[in-house]
This record gives C-alpha cells, structure tokens and sequence, in this order.
C-alpha cells in the first residue's frame, strides 16, 4: 500500500525541485536584466548631472554636450512622411513593430522588429544651430537581434545600441490580424527594409487571435526636443572650428547619443531597477542553492 505512495510522493518531490530550480534561473534572468537597466539608468542620470545644459553659440570644442532646443531640417526638403502615422515633414521616425502569438502552448507578445529612420537635422536655439546625423537602425526579425536589452531601457521610445529615443508618447497606430497586410504604406516601408520582414515569427500553428501592432513616434519641423552627446567638430565645412554651426553630433557604440521631448529634468536613476534586480538575484540564488542542498 504504501509503494505507489512513495513512488507518487517522490515524483512529486522531484517535480518541485525541477520548478525551483528553473524559477531560480529565471529570477536571475530577471535579475540580471533590472541589474542591466538600473546600471543604464543611473550612468543616463549621472551623465546628465555632469553636462549642465549650454547654448548652442557656447559649444567651442569637442566633447559631451547637452543643449536644448528646435528641430530645422538640414535643407528645406529634406524630409520625409512616417511609413506609421503618416507624419509629415519629419526628420525622425522610431517605431517598433509587436506580434502576438495565439498558440497551443502560449499567448503572448513578442517585438518583431524596432527601429529608427532619420534624416539629417539642427538643433537651433536662440544663439544657433547644431547638426544631428543619424543613421538608420533596424533590429529585426532577420538581424538575430530581436532581443536585446537595450529595448527595455526606454518604455516611452526606442532605444538602440548607441541611441536612445524618448518621447511625451509611444503608441500604436495600426494594427492587423495575422493573415492581414498592413496599410500599404507601412507594407511598402517593412519590404524596403532591410532587417525585417511581413512573414509572422511564429514557428508553430496559431490561431485567428494572433494580431500585429505598429508603434511609432516621431520628430518634426518645429518640435522642441533636449539631446545630450558627443560633439564632433564638422568635415564638410570650411570655416572656424569653434563657431556652432561647425559641430555635429552623432550616436555610435562608443558614445550613446540621447534624443527627448523632455528637457532632462527628472531623468530616473535606475535606483528602482537596481534594488528590483538585488532582491530577484538573492531570491534566485536562495531556490538554487535550496535544490542544490536537498
């Protein structure tokens, strides 16, 4: 009698075991991903403590700069309607694109692709102007990229390696079922790009509840936006190398380029990510080393 009682007993034990020891994993995923965002967070904030806001007319030398002010496009043409909104005379489009996957196993939202187009702009105050160049980023569904954590640093944007986008508002403009083609402009727009693509992500059989969602934000003609960077003096003109107009800013992997709506007032110090990411770790350290001690 008491055989099949044992024998259920000890399945369950080792069931139980199974599950902490993949929770612990999963707490130190999480932790080390709020580690990773509290550390971005807090290195954002003290960048912007050191680099007190300046005119555009005080930028003399390289260096990191942080100046506040409105967008003018490069040449008075040089822009471009948003492949999301519609947006006119932009000169900067993030957006990202999220599909939901209605399957036998799960239902849940995954990013497919996120990116930012952007033409050539100033940053003009009342003492001048200064270049922002931007080149386009995609991390799609065809750039084994999809996942990164740089995604989770802006809720309110996009942000890439080398460029955070922050905005008042990140919404969904359009949204399709999962055999249904997007508006043509945007369709025209993911078969332009390189990176992404309209086949869905999923690798298994879903059903009609699985959906797409665009977001998008954009920059343009007269909008008020704060950047904060690195200012290189300019190779296309001829001229004094002090004078505004001279200097151009730019993202890269070795200076993160930051674009807000905001004026970088109350920028968040990551102290909520880091202590999240303590308590996560510590809890999953203790539910492996519990299976590990059974």
């Amino acid at each position: 009698m008491l055989s099949p009682i044992l024998i259920i007993g000890g399945w369950l034990v080792d069931v139980l075991r199974e599950l902490a020891m993949w929770g612990g994993v999963l707490l130190l995923l999480a932790s080390s991903l709020s580690f990773y965002t509290g550390w971005k967070q807090r290195r954002k904030a003290a960048l912007v403590t050191e680099t007190p806001r300046t005119a555009v007319a005080d930028v003399e030398s390289a260096g990191v700069t942080r100046i506040r002010g409105t967008v003018v496009p490069k040449f008075e043409r040089d822009t471009f309607t948003s492949p999301v909104k519609g947006d006119r005379e932009c000169v900067l489009a993030a957006w990202e694109i999220e599909e939901l996957y209605d399957t036998s196993k799960t239902r849940s939202w995954e990013s497919a692709a996120s990116g930012v187009h952007s033409v050539p702009f100033y940053i003009q105050d009342e003492s001048g102007k200064l270049l922002i160049d931007i080149d386009d980023r995609v991390v799609g569904n065809e750039t084994d990229e999809v996942f990164t954590p740089e995604r989770f640093l802006e809720p309110d944007g996009v942000s890439l390696e080398g460029l955070w986008c922050e905005f008042d508002s990140f919404d969904v403009h359009v949204e399709t079922g999962y055999e249904e083609s997007p508006p043509p402009r945007v369709a025209d727009f993911v078969d332009s790009t390189q990176g992404i693509r309209l086949d869905p992500m999923a690798t298994e059989w879903v059903v009609d509840a699985s959906k797409r969602q665009y977001y998008e934000q954009t920059l343009q003609q007269g909008d008020k936006v704060s950047v904060l960077g690195y200012a290189t003096p300019r190779h296309d003109v001829v001229g004094s190398a002090t004078h505004p107009d001279r200097f151009i800013m730019t993202g890269s992997e070795e200076s993160t380029l930051h674009l807000s709506t905001h004026p970088f007032d109350d920028v968040s110090r990551g102290g909520g990510g880091l202590l999240f990411g303590l308590l996560t770790g510590l809890a999953g350290l203790g539910l492996i080393t519990a299976v590990v001690l059974m």
